[in-house]
């Protein structure tokens, strides 16, 4: 019976580490071996997706504008504050919905399932680049809902970065789960910004 590298062998191959005798010996099987030398190749496929990917980060230097618009938004009337509550809470709403909705019996397999959430991760990025969000002025209880859901995706980018020391099937299923959080909340996040645009106007 064939014994193929496990997922530590395999990240330690991909790393070029050598330094014990059965790393070494890894290696020499990795020679032989095309299994083996397909898996190193999916994991270098994903390492390299992953990196390539633009990762959301936290406009913390608006926070002093945010906090003074907020302020100043207090004085205004009861109904523009109820819009932006309602706006808040659609994004909430669109959350749950998704995840609802992700939270079905799969029809793919676990590698089909990863690919679709990176393949729409990627899609809804360039949806959010089209609109450029950069170049819109949020009033401020709309910039605070933007910068809660880009905290959440930068905190979900950290976790993929760092997963792959799990077993196979454990690992593919945590990152297809944290691929399809991140399509949940890149969702709200897209659609906050085209909502916002569309209520004035732009």
């Amino acid at each position: 019976m064939i014994t193929h590298l496990s997922m530590e062998q395999l990240l330690a191959v991909r790393d070029g580490d050598r330094s014990e005798p059965v790393l070494a010996e890894a290696h020499r099987h990795l020679a032989d071996c095309a299994a083996c030398q397909a898996e190193l190749n999916r994991l270098h496929q994903r390492t390299a997706r992953l990196r390539a990917l633009a990762t959301m980060t936290p406009g913390r230097d608006q926070f002093p504008a945010v906090k003074a618009r907020l302020h100043w938004e207090q004085s205004h009337t009861r109904q523009r504050r109820l819009a932006t509550l309602g706006l808040s809470i659609a994004a909430c709403f669109l959350i749950a919905v998704v995840g609802r909705h992700l939270m079905a019996p799969p029809t793919l397999d676990a590698e089909q399932q990863l690919e679709t959430a990176m393949s729409n991760s990627q899609l809804l990025e360039k949806r959010l680049r089209d609109w450029k969000p950069d170049s819109r002025v949020l009033d401020g209880a709309t910039a605070e809902v933007v910068m809660q859901l880009e905290d959440k995706i930068a905190a979900l980018d950290a976790e993929l970065a760092r997963a792959g020391s799990a077993s196979e099937a454990e690992r593919l299923e945590k990152e297809v789960a944290l691929w399809q959080q991140r399509v949940g909340l890149m969702n709200a996040l897209v659609e906050v910004h085209v909502t916002k645009a569309s209520n004035v106007d732009l």
